[in-house]
């Protein structure tokens, strides 16, 4: 079973069965971060709370997670779903400093799809804070300048550790996190999951994977059709055919295809492929040695895999003598299950997306440019589709710039720079997904996010940088 398929099955299991003992077997539910929840998730809670008191903790306008098949609906309904519950406010905003709460307040007020709109209530103990936002004229410069203030706020005493770096793009993200290592700064970079964004990234991993277990038939699958646009499915339908037949495995099946004891119509693609593919694995399979794996599919200085390698070359480090299928295995749930923990000791770089649940003393918005906020809405799309993605968009950034904790009693005041750069190279621009107002002799010219100025008068002004 697929981690995938285990709600769904759980809610068939509930919903048909109503005299099962686990629909009476709590007393008391309680849910934080409600919102997050898919439909069918909150269906379940539904159905396991029959008999129990319930208790949904969560706030609509820090909904974020659509790509997950998140359900606000769910919270914005709940009171008119069970008539008779309590609705308690949490309205005092125990962590920002005042300054950043009113243009939070201010920018999420541009949202329309808020049944019940509510207002943050700045704490005057918090104080205003530190609020910055500046425009550079490139990107080179914009992480220049980062890390020169993160250097400069290390040598007054903020240690490493109390500053968070949000960028929506490894494209912002990871020139940072090059840039601070450079200099000696403790870095931690959580890029390592989007890193298989780029399909160099994807070859290599599913080589990875496919070297460790010929029959990972998900890594053969995918390295067998990457290289046709419909991923060689009618080909692929006639193996997988000749698989249910037999018995056998679709490596051995693509096995003797390529030796010629066996012969299947329409499969030429496939096996250009998969020959591409067995050439491939036995360069490796040649190699010495599991770090050397690693740094043939790897290699040091390859941005599109830097996170991925870091990870791998920490795991040998950590214990050298690591097999290969278990160097596999602790990647693959690096990668898919990763851990952030609170106890870090360095500047964290990492997504708006991840940050959710986070909280810095410091905290620095990278990237602040029309195209990554927000991302532009895949077409065609309908005008209430589009809507929901702009709002979701707007409620990401609010998101990021709530992360920043204020407490001025233990010098901390609290401190958001937001920055954003003029031009970037339209390379970069394009590997981001970044669409410019236009472009000259390769050079991207970028607009601000339109969400700066949807937070005046609150924000102070713009400053170059």
């Amino acid at each position: 079973m697929l981690i995938g398929e285990v709600i769904p099955e759980l809610y068939r299991y509930l919903s048909t069965n109503p005299l099962a003992a686990e629909k009476s077997e709590f007393s008391h539910v309680l849910v934080d971060e409600f919102q997050d929840l898919n439909k069918a998730e909150q269906g379940i809670l539904e159905l396991l709370s029959g008999a129990a008191d319930v208790c949904i903790v969560g706030d609509d306008d820090q909904s974020i997670y659509s790509f997950k098949h998140a359900h606000p609906e769910g919270i914005r309904d709940w009171l008119l779903a069970n008539v008779g519950a309590t609705d308690l406010g949490l309205a005092d905003c125990q962590r920002c400093p005042t300054r950043v709460v009113e243009m939070a307040n201010a920018l999420i007020a541009h949202n329309v799809q808020r049944p019940v709109p509510r207002v943050l209530n700045p704490l005057p103990a918090k104080g205003p804070g530190d609020v910055r936002i500046i425009q550079y004229v490139s990107l080179n410069a914009e992480v220049t300048a980062i890390v020169t203030m993160i250097q400069q706020m290390m040598a007054a005493g903020t240690p490493a550790r109390d500053i968070l770096v949000l960028a929506q793009s490894r494209a912002i993200g990871t020139p940072i996190f090059q840039a601070l290592q450079a200099t000696g700064v403790p870095a931690r970079s959580e890029y390592t999951e989007s890193e298989l964004e780029s399909l160099v990234a994807q070859r290599a991993f599913a080589l990875l994977k496919l070297l460790a277990d010929q029959n990972d038939r998900v890594a053969l699958r995918w390295l067998v059709g990457s290289n046709n646009a419909t991923f060689n499915a009618a080909g692929y339908r006639r193996v997988r055919g000749h698989c249910e037949l037999t018995g056998l495995s679709p490596w051995e099946v693509l096995s003797r295809l390529s030796a010629g004891t066996l012969t299947l119509p329409f499969t030429g693609p496939i096996m250009t492929a998969f020959d591409e593919v067995t050439a491939d694995l036995a360069v490796l399979a040649a190699l010495p040695d599991v770090p050397a794996v690693v740094d043939f599919l790897f290699p040091a200085g390859q941005n599109s895999t830097l996170q991925i390698r870091t990870t791998a070359t920490g795991m040998l480090a950590a214990n050298p003598a690591v097999d290969l299928q278990t160097l596999v295995s602790e990647l693959v749930t690096a990668i898919t299950q990763p851990e952030i923990p609170s106890d870090v000791q360095e500047v964290r770089i990492m997504s708006l997306h991840k940050s959710k649940g986070l909280s810095s003393p410091v905290t620095i918005v990278a990237g602040c440019v029309n195209g990554l906020l927000p991302r532009p809405v895949k077409s065609p799309v309908t005008p209430a589709e589009r809507l929901a993605h702009d709002e979701e968009q707007r409620r990401l950034f609010y998101v990021g710039i709530t992360r920043v904790k204020s407490d001025p009693a233990n010098g901390k005041p609290g401190t958001l720079i937001l920055t954003y750069s003029q031009q970037m190279p339209m390379a970069d621009a394009m590997r981001a997904g970044i669409s410019p107002a236009y472009s000259s002799y390769g050079i991207a010219v970028l607009q601000a996010s339109p969400y700066i100025a949807e937070m005046a008068p609150a924000a102070p002004a713009a400053i170059a940088g």
